[in-house]
């Protein structure tokens, strides 16, 4: 009888399912920007190779002279100026008048691989320099995501 009791309480403990689109990251998870960020080496193109948000549609992005230029599948751009606000942490100030915090999770050293999200677990995704997809990298980049809380293993490869 006693674990029966326990099992009703732990029942309605349980959180509610709710039509709302499932959290792409635990937010009881730390999170933390990787602090050898360097935004002269993070500059330039990037293409997208795995991907989730409701928000995060792009299939690349490339950053020169303080603009953020996001490419959509289209070749559609969305521009932005990009602002450091702490280390391995951007603010892009859209020319819509929206703002976004991008965290840079980690990049591997030569920064051709990068794990990017936000802590609200709104989107997330690994982003590759064209010409140096390496599977090793990605794999790295995927899993410092989910150390930081994320799932991707339900992402979208582009």
């Amino acid at each position: 009888m006693i674990n029966l009791c326990a099992i009703g309480w732990l029942a309605a403990c349980a959180p509610v399912p709710s039509d709302d689109m499932p959290l792409l990251r635990n937010p009881d998870v730390p999170i933390g920007a990787i602090t050898r960020f360097d935004l002269d080496l993070f500059a330039g193109r990037w293409d997208i190779q795995r991907s989730a948000g409701e928000d995060c549609a792009p299939v690349g992005f490339e950053i020169a002279d303080a603009t953020w230029r996001e490419r959509d599948g289209e070749g559609a751009a969305r521009v932005g100026m990009v602002e450091p606000i702490g280390t391995g942490i951007l603010r892009i100030d859209y020319a819509d008048g929206s703002t976004g915090d991008l965290w840079v999770l980690w990049v591997d050293p030569d920064h051709n691989t990068a794990a990017l999200g936000d802590p609200e677990g709104q989107f997330g995704f690994v982003a590759t320099r064209a010409g140096a997809v390496r599977s090793d990298q990605i794999r790295a980049a995927e899993q410092v995501l989910d150390f930081n809380g994320y799932r991707t293993e339900t992402w979208n490869n582009t």
